[in-house]
């Protein structure tokens, strides 16, 4: 059966101008913290691939004032982000963003979550291949600023090379679990895999 096509304008599009989000995967995090308890209150995470903002704007409202969000992007804000929000427009595969990253929680976080995605060529074997690797390389970091018990969420379009990123998050995780969100479009291929309670 065909995916729907994409409709811009649709319910969450509007829903998000209406009440003040920069886009609609707003509405994904919001779904998926409800769901695995990301944004709990005085939880730190770090999200990364943060443009536009949605799940900083998210993130910054759910986690309070003992809370913190640290994002970080290839691309620029275009919004004014919380007291309990640090941004930096960089590349989170550079050893140097990481550095960064790390010196803002150096008693480790409560989640990484990602929604990081390749510059897509339209070759979806090239595209999944892509996605997975920066899903690899988001959980890399994960297991070194995670504190015991901690949590992972990552974006990535299906291909051949998924099952090894869930056999390893499974091995890493009590728990795995993997939600195409209500928000996403119908013409997307994109998964979101969760693992949860980091083993010690």
């Amino acid at each position: 059966m065909s995916r729907k096509p994409y409709n811009r304008k649709d319910h969450f599009y509007l829903k998000a101008k209406k009440e003040g989000y920069v886009a609609r995967s707003a509405y994904k995090i919001v779904e998926l913290s409800d769901r695995f308890g990301i944004f709990k209150l005085g939880h730190t995470v770090i999200d990364l691939g943060s443009a536009p903002g949605g799940w900083l704007q998210v993130g910054s409202k759910q986690l309070g004032t003992k809370g913190r969000i640290i994002g970080i992007d290839l691309l620029p804000l275009h919004m004014q982000i919380g007291n309990n929000t640090i941004f930096k427009q960089a590349d989170f595969t550079d050893p140097v963003s990481q550095s960064w990253i790390k010196a803002q929680c150096p008693h480790g976080v409560d989640w990484v979550i990602s929604d990081m995605s390749p510059n897509l060529s339209g070759v979806k074997f090239a595209d999944a291949l892509a996605s997975v690797s920066l899903c690899e390389q988001a959980l890399e970091f994960a297991l070194i600023t995670l504190k015991n018990g901690g949590g992972f969420l990552c974006k990535v379009f299906p291909g051949a090379e998924l099952g090894v990123l869930e056999s390893n998050i499974k091995s890493r995780f009590k728990k795995f679990h993997h939600i195409i969100p209500e928000a996403t479009r119908g013409s997307s291929r994109e998964i979101y895999i969760v693992g949860l309670r980091l083993k010690a």
